[in-house]
């Protein structure tokens, strides 16, 4: 049980959300009462904060001062925003005392200190923050960006909050809970019958080392439906929970990009799975992952790999 101090400052006016299980117990002092405070609602309404008052009122209203060049080893595209480190900011300020003690991990953060990841190494709680994911679709204006947020410990996700408030015909939320399903907007996810035709898919091999990219896409010929990425994991994830896309391949496993999707994924009946047969985890190295809609798929495309 998580445990923070009785002040519960209510981000955002909206309403809160629908997952009802991982709730924390404050204490004042000494005293007998308890207050049970729903930790995710409340970070869903900081989520929500963010976006409304950060992120929404500069997607294309970036000046190009505003949009630097990032040095991420093997990815020499890769850009940054002032939007990117000012979300990243509100994100940590407004969590701060949500659960007492958590390490921060936010992409922005960590390209400053890489030595900030080895929080993922012990048992404490830590929230993993990608403040803009997508940053070159959101640069460009483009609406496939998300808000990514994940609150871990002892090695396993414990809830995950994506946010995508630029999608068509309107922005939605998905938020995750361990053992309590997935929700869009409030609304639960059903895992998802099986593909009765091709699989819809995508195969992201930009970062794949060459004869890995190679075999992934000679023994997948004529055996899915390719689908394009959207560029964002938030969006590519989303596709997966919404019906959009049956299955996507990574290798590249940066915790932020992946740990938020792979619980709502797995939440929602799918399966996150390595070439191995082994499941994803926060520390898991780079490798040849298969995102699925469901186990029965994950294991398909799987068998077709290996």
């Amino acid at each position: 049980m998580y445990t923070f101090s009785a002040r519960t400052t209510r981000y955002g006016s909206g309403g809160y959300g629908h997952c009802p299980t991982l709730h924390t117990t404050a204490r004042v002092d000494s005293t007998a009462y308890t207050s049970a405070v729903n930790v995710i609602e409340r970070v869903e309404a900081i989520v929500r904060d963010v976006v409304a008052t950060v992120v929404m009122p500069s997607f294309r209203a970036l000046r190009p001062e505003d949009i630097e060049s990032k040095d991420t080893p093997g990815d020499p595209d890769d850009l940054v925003t002032v939007i990117d480190t000012a979300a990243e900011r509100y994100l940590i300020e407004a969590l701060s005392d949500v659960v007492p003690g958590a390490a921060f991990i936010g992409e922005e953060g960590v390209a400053h200190n890489p030595s900030l990841l080895d929080s993922l190494l012990v048992s404490r709680a830590a929230w993993l923050i990608d403040p803009i994911d997508g940053t070159k679709n959101f640069a460009q204006g483009h609406p496939d960006f998300g808000v990514m947020l994940a609150l871990v410990e002892a090695g396993q996700t414990r809830a995950s909050w994506m946010a995508v408030p630029a999608a068509r015909p309107s922005g939605y939320t998905v938020v995750a809970e361990r053992g309590a399903g997935t929700r869009i907007d409030g609304r639960r996810i059903n895992p998802s019958p099986p593909a009765q035709t091709l699989p819809r898919g995508t195969v992201h091999t930009r970062m794949m080392p060459a004869e890995s990219a190679r075999q992934v896409v000679d023994r997948l010929r004529n055996r899915h439906e390719p689908r394009a990425s959207t560029g964002a994991a938030a969006t590519e994830y989303s596709a997966i929970i919404r019906g959009d896309k049956d299955f996507v391949i990574y290798y590249r496993l940066l915790p932020w990009d992946h740990a938020p999707g792979t619980l709502a994924v797995t939440e929602a009946g799918g399966a996150a799975l390595h070439l191995d047969g082994s499941p994803y985890s926060l520390r898991s190295p780079n490798q040849v992952t298969i995102v699925a809609a469901s186990r029965e798929l994950a294991e398909t495309v799987r068998a077709w790999l290996t």
